[in-house]
């Protein structure tokens, strides 16, 4: 929202010189032990080595890199080839080499989650001779085989003090699972025999709910539930299903964050494969990308990140190069062990989480929530599966282009804690869900739903007040007429170039119709029901934006759509607690005693400076890592931010 110019005053980046209050202040930790940031170290970084290469290397210069990065946490896989190259005989040369991994990390004192069973398509760690090419997943013999190599490391190191957890498997090894009962079954085992031998050590999963099931079509948060953390992980394949485009840029910039929101539940969750994909990207877009990926994941509640790879793969003489849909190829630092810039970003951004003591400070709750629908689970033919996320994506967007603090939850979860819901371009609700809609907005919920094309459930008369005539089909153009204006924001009339897969024929039976398309028909009603109010687009919007190419969204429908979104939550008591000029600057408010925190990044590649306004006057603003704090006295300040900039602020209150 624009805030007006002689009020402005620009924050200048601290000096690095510190006052003597800043000097005084307690010691600030190296790492912040309630957010590490960890990274995988795979076991071979060279494609022309063999599996029986596995960590045949000094690591010791490795841990000392990372150490000095603040880096924390390091994954490191267990090789079932390597380790049991015979049934029931172990090879302690190969144990050996995991053990001078447990040296250096205490050295370093660095903390390891040790991964069982996982797949990287390169190290053949799995692939037992005497397994005679069984499925290590669901062959019982093989699984009590795998019990007892789990029990034996376990019982071996359960008093070493550098293991932090003990992960079952990766998403590329979990990926191999038909059923869920099939993968449920798998870590239930495998969970048991670990806690025979080791009650206190988290047990984990490493695998995303959402990309999982868009791979393979399992659900696997049956499974998660069955551990003490939770993964957040975005794969290539999935980036390219949800948000295929440049990196440091638009919705792409948005991904990690989204999927870290609909795997949060009940579990801690770990932001886990923060890096690039693939091997064509600039040392300075990788480093952008990482910075995005670990703010995000800060910003949006993770329990700790995880950087994808440590070193580059080291890949033979070929052109073009292609491995896998799980790459782990680009690391932080190169093939020559030098560190990239990627790696600067980490050591800065840890810094930074280390100021954030949550004893100290607490994020300001969600009261808004993106909701995505239980038909995302339908198989196929149903389309819902391959279009909600991408429309969740888009309404989550929305909302954080509105500045609204904001949640992702699945349909039939509780709602209690939210005022606002986001419903986008749904094809069907269950009977349950219009019930937990209806009492919503009767006990004073916000509720703004999109058509999804097809027929409606007769509920949509009760709660949103319009009567549904029909679905009149795909146009080429988006039409807005403001019919009321101010009701629900600085809308504006439009026309558009843009597809729309259904547009809903109604007329208001109570409700009050406040934009209309160029032929008069409703495109935005708002409804008084009970104590809440029930706003209807009649056009699948959010999926509109995402089957388009949403780099070239209008810019009329994406103000429309961060308007709406952004109104509704502020009459609901939902809004942002600050204004921002910029819709595509991200804001995470951490509240303090004595003290804010603001972390605020950019979404965008290009140089900006953000306009925010505060209810309070603000007295003083600071780098947090210290500086000279630079004095206020208004309401109004700017923070200039360059290409996928962040700034970390402390801010006072006069």
């Amino acid at each position: 929202m624009a805030t007006k110019k002689p009020q402005k005053k620009t924050v200048k980046k601290p000096a690095k010189q510190q006052t003597g209050a800043a000097k005084s202040a307690e010691k600030v930790p190296m790492r912040n032990p309630d957010f590490p940031v960890g990274v995988d170290y795979y076991p071979l970084d060279e494609e022309r080595r063999s599996w029986s290469d596995w960590y045949d290397r000094d690591v010791a210069a490795d841990f000392a890199q990372m150490a000095a990065a603040r880096i924390s946490d390091v994954r490191v896989f267990v090789s079932w080839r390597a380790l049991e190259p015979q049934v029931g005989q172990y090879d302690e040369e190969a144990i050996g080499r995991l053990e001078r991994i447990m040296e250096a990390a205490r050295t370093h004192d660095l903390k390891l989650i040790v991964c069982f069973f996982a797949d990287d398509r390169l190290a053949e760690m799995n692939e037992v001779p005497w397994g005679k090419r069984r499925d290590a997943r669901t062959d019982d013999y093989l699984i009590q085989r795998e019990i007892s190599l789990v029990q034996r490391i376990v019982n071996r190191y359960r008093s070493e003090p550098s293991i932090k957890a003990w992960d079952l498997g990766n998403e590329a090894f979990c990926s191999g699972f038909e059923t869920e009962a099939a993968l449920e079954k798998w870590v239930t085992e495998l969970r048991e025999a670990v806690r025979e031998v080791d009650p206190d050590r988290p047990v984990l999963l490493g695998v995303d709910p959402e990309t999982l099931l868009r791979e393979t079509g399992v659900d696997p948060r049956g499974a998660i539930d069955l551990c003490e953390r939770a993964w957040s992980h975005l794969t290539a394949p999935y980036r390219a299903y949800i948000a295929e485009g440049p990196v440091t840029s638009g919705p792409a910039t948005y991904t990690d964050s989204f999927l870290l929101r609909a795997a949060l539940r009940d579990l801690p969750v770990v932001v886990d494969g923060i890096g690039v994909h693939a091997l064509d990207f600039s040392a300075a877009e990788e480093a952008a990308y990482v910075r995005t990926a670990l703010y995000s994941a800060l910003m949006n509640r993770a329990s700790g990140a995880m950087l994808r790879r440590w070193r580059d793969l080291e890949t033979e003489k070929r052109e073009p190069y292609f491995r896998d849909p799980f790459e782990v190829l680009v690391g932080v630092i190169d093939v020559t062990g030098t560190p990239k810039p990627a790696l600067a970003e980490v050591k800065r951004f840890a810094a930074v989480a280390a100021r954030l003591d949550p004893r100290r400070y607490a994020l300001a709750p969600e009261r808004a929530a993106v909701v995505i629908p239980a038909e995302r689970y339908e198989p196929l033919p149903s389309l819902a599966g391959l279009y909600d996320p991408r429309a969740c994506l888009q309404a989550y967007i929305a909302a954080k282009e509105a500045h609204v603090p904001i949640a992702v939850v699945r349909e039939g979860e509780t709602l209690g804690a939210y005022h606002a819901l986001y419903l986008p371009s749904p094809a069907a609700l269950t009977a349950a869900m219009w019930a937990d809609l209806g009492a919503f907005v009767q006990g004073g919920g916000s509720v703004v739903l999109s058509y999804g094309g097809g027929d409606v459930d007769p509920a949509l008369r009760e709660i949103f007040g319009v009567e549904f005539l029909g679905d009149s089909g795909p146009r080429k153009t988006f039409s807005c007429r403001v019919a009321q204006p101010g009701m629900l924001g600085d809308l504006r009339s439009f026309d558009a170039r843009m597809e729309l897969p259904h547009y809903a024929l109604l007329t208001a039976s109570g409700a009050t119709v406040v934009a209309t398309d160029a032929n008069g028909s409703p495109l935005l009603t708002v409804n008084q029901y009970g104590q809440g109010k029930a706003v209807f687009i009649a056009t699948p919007i959010e999926r509109a934006i995402a089957q388009n190419d949403p780099w070239a969204t209008p810019t009329p429908v994406r103000h429309l759509v961060r308007t709406v979104y952004g109104t509704v939550a502020s009459s609901a008591g939902a809004g942002a607690m600050l204004e921002c000029d910029m819709p595509d600057v991200e804001i995470a408010h951490f509240l303090g005693e004595d003290d804010d925190i603001l972390l605020i990044l950019s979404h965008n590649a290009e140089k900006t400076t953000a306009t925010l306004t505060t209810p309070r006057t603000v007295a003083t603003v600071q780098d947090v890592r210290g500086g000279t704090p630079a004095e206020v006295g208004g309401k109004t300040f700017g923070v200039p931010l360059g290409p996928n900039g962040v700034a970390a602020l402390r801010v006072t209150f006069g």
